[in-house]
């Protein structure tokens, strides 16, 4: 049977009361019937399994809540692993996963589990980012839903009684019709994370453009509105001429100081000034040599943390491989080493890899994957905070270095000019061509001021041009990619269209409008469902209208794998809302039909208190039939005296 990605299937379903269990069901790929008189606890069971896979709840039945842990075993695209959660009242419980199977975690040490919170935080993965990691869901974002949960995924793959039966999506309030038509998006395969990502990355660089537009506009009247001064060509010329006037007089100074110093002494206040302005300029060389230590660790420790999570992202896509090799080619034996080509004896004790004699009583390949995935992306995660973090450090390093490097210029300068100041009768020839070259050091100052603004200017337009190209790149981009998710979404949702009118056209003929059905028209964000634009049929009707359309979504994404549908699905509303018998099982039968006929893994599993009876097999059924005494949770009902 082929398998499309994701695929989500249950293998076991275990409920605890403390150290007791009170429910052990096993599931199977196709239909799944847990079947039971009515009250008997068969509802119970079903939000047991969504809240399970990391539903939330908030209608628990008092039965329910004497439970105090569910753990479901379930496969995600083939990879088993067990899922556990504590059963309270409080919203946004934790969950622990185990990679393995459920028999596997009763053995395991607790180390051997990863506990996940609801919600995502800046140092730690929720258990949506860690399930949507196993079944290749891509994370989804955007500003009016904030990060997707698997909760939201699950309300459109379980339909339950006590939500509205118009509706698709389990009830939720404050439901944001933004939200329900992103994960309709996404099942279908319309979402495609790279826009979103786009959409992130093009308010940046417009954000940057204005600032970069604005700090240009600042730069330029500073500088002026001359063509000239704008120029870098001419402020070179301008400083080629400015030095050979500072060399000509500075060479005119040390002629008067040569005169100077064979007359007489310096002035031991210039002494006194010039130790002054050395200590300085010394003190600065170390400050600056510090820094420029401290700097350069940071940039090399930067760069050692790229390579590291170039390979944990390396790592997590060979893993992924891996994976798919795993499951594509089962255990693999050698008959001769892959190292040194030596005979590799066929011999070994059980449970144990045949080459290098490791114990493999953790499972099979693909299961310790799953820890492999789990682990690998928690470092990358925590691998790339760190990295935020020595960047932004990075850059108060070096503006500290510059300024450093400014102050030491300008004390370079200070020291200059006092080496230079005469202290004799010459004082005054001196002083005037100190005055002179002090001049054109200021100009020369000012220049390379200007120079700093335009090499500034011509940086940041160099900047602009390319921010400009990036921008117009990425808007080209997601507009090819929203016509190509615009026209996934007509097929996806024509796929669908045709699946549920097929259903209902084997429905029993109790409904006009579905005996001659030619198309059914759903609208996720809108959270409705009309068939040839009408939509008000008798409660019996609409139940099998919103059964239709699960099971026909689940038929779609069964004949296209670009639906990121999981091919699962849950049902209890079978024969809700008064449904006769003979039409239940009529439409039970039809899902057990398609099911048997279906070449690609799916599992769809349903409650019913009138089975029909040629489905009452194991092949279908899950469990004991459940009755008032002997229900599904094995526990005695509390005393109402």
């Amino acid at each position: 049977m082929m398998q499309y990605n994701p695929t989500l299937k249950i293998k076991r379903l275990v409920v605890m009361r403390n150290d007791i269990t009170v429910y052990d069901g096993r599931f199977h790929s196709g239909v799944n019937i847990l079947r039971g008189d009515n009250s008997s606890g068969k509802s119970t069971i079903l939000n047991m399994l969504f809240y399970g896979l990391g539903g939330e709840l908030t209608d628990w039945s008092d039965i329910a809540l004497l439970c105090t842990h569910v753990l479901v075993e379930a496969t995600f695209n083939g990879m088993v692993a067990t899922l556990r959660r504590e059963i309270s009242e409080s919203a946004g419980r934790p969950m622990e996963i185990y990679s393995g199977d459920y028999a596997q975690s009763l053995r395991a040490p607790i180390t051997d589990w990863s506990r996940y919170s609801y919600r995502r935080s800046e140092t730690m993965e929720s258990f949506s980012e860690a399930l949507f990691r196993l079944l290749d869901i891509p994370e989804v974002t955007s500003d009016q839903t904030g990060n997707l949960t698997i909760h939201q995924i699950l309300r459109l793959l379980y339909a339950d009684q006590l939500s509205p039966v118009e509706q698709l999506f389990k009830f939720e309030p404050f439901d944001p019709p933004t939200l329900r038509d992103t994960v309709g998006r996404l099942l279908c395969g319309a979402y495609n994370s790279e826009v979103y990502n786009n959409d992130v990355r093009l308010k940046t660089l417009v954000r940057n453009f204005d600032q970069t537009s604005a700090q240009l506009k600042s730069l330029f009247a500073v500088l002026g509105r001359t063509d000239q001064a704008h120029t870098l060509d001419w402020i070179q010329a301008e400083k080629t001429v400015l030095k050979q006037k500072l060399e000509s007089v500075q060479g005119q100074i040390e002629d008067a100081e040569r005169q100077l110093y064979q007359s007489t002494a310096q002035d031991e206040l210039t002494l006194t000034a010039q130790q002054q302005a050395y200590d300085t300029v010394q003190r600065l060389q170390q400050q600056i040599a510090a820094a420029r230590e401290t700097r350069d660790a940071t940039s090399f420790s930067i760069a050692d943390s790229d390579l590291f999570i170039s390979s944990l992202q390396r790592k997590l896509d060979a893993l992924s491989d891996s994976e798919t090799v795993a499951k594509s080619l089962g255990d693999i034996q050698f008959r001769t080493c892959p190292s040194c080509y030596s005979a590799v004896e066929a011999a070994g004790e059980p449970n144990h890899c045949h080459l290098c004699k490791a114990d493999l009583n953790e499972g099979p390949a693909h299961t310790r994957i799953v820890a492999l995935l789990n682990e690998t992306g928690r470092q990358l995660k925590q691998s790339q905070l760190l990295q935020q973090r020595r960047i932004s450090e990075l850059e108060k390093q070096t503006a500290q270095l510059n300024a450093l490097e400014a102050e030491w210029l300008h004390a370079s300068r200070r020291l200059s000019e006092l080496q230079r100041l005469p202290s004799t009768a010459l004082r005054g020839v001196l002083r005037q061509l100190g005055r002179d070259a002090g001049y054109v050091e200021r100009q020369l100052e000012d220049l390379d001021h200007k120079l700093a603004i335009a090499t500034e200017i011509q940086q940041l337009t160099d900047a602009k041009e390319k921010l400009n190209t990036e921008i117009t790149r990425l808007r080209n981009r997601n507009d090819l990619l929203r016509a190509g998710q615009s026209k996934r979404l007509q097929k996806a949702y024509a796929a669908i269209d045709q699946e549920v009118v097929r259903l209902l056209h084997r429905d029993l003929p109790r409904q006009d409008a579905f005996i001659s059905a030619k198309h059914v028209e759903f609208d996720f964000g809108a959270n409705s469902i009309t068939v040839d634009g009408q939509g008000y049929f008798s409660a019996s009707s609409r139940v099998v209208l919103k059964t239709a359309f699960f099971v026909g979504f689940l038929w779609a994404a069964t004949k296209d794998k670009e639906f990121r549908h999981p091919r699962f699905c849950i049902l209890d509303t079978i024969e809700d809302k008064g449904m006769e018998q003979i039409r239940s099982h009529n439409f039970q039968r039809i899902i057990v039909e398609d099911s048997d006929g279906c070449n690609v893994d799916h599992q769809i599993i349903f409650a019913t208190a009138m089975i029909a009876p040629e489905l009452d097999d194991p092949k279908y059924t899950v469990g004991d039939y459940s009755t008032l005494s002997e229900a599904t949770l094995a526990i005695r009902k509390p005393s109402l005296g």
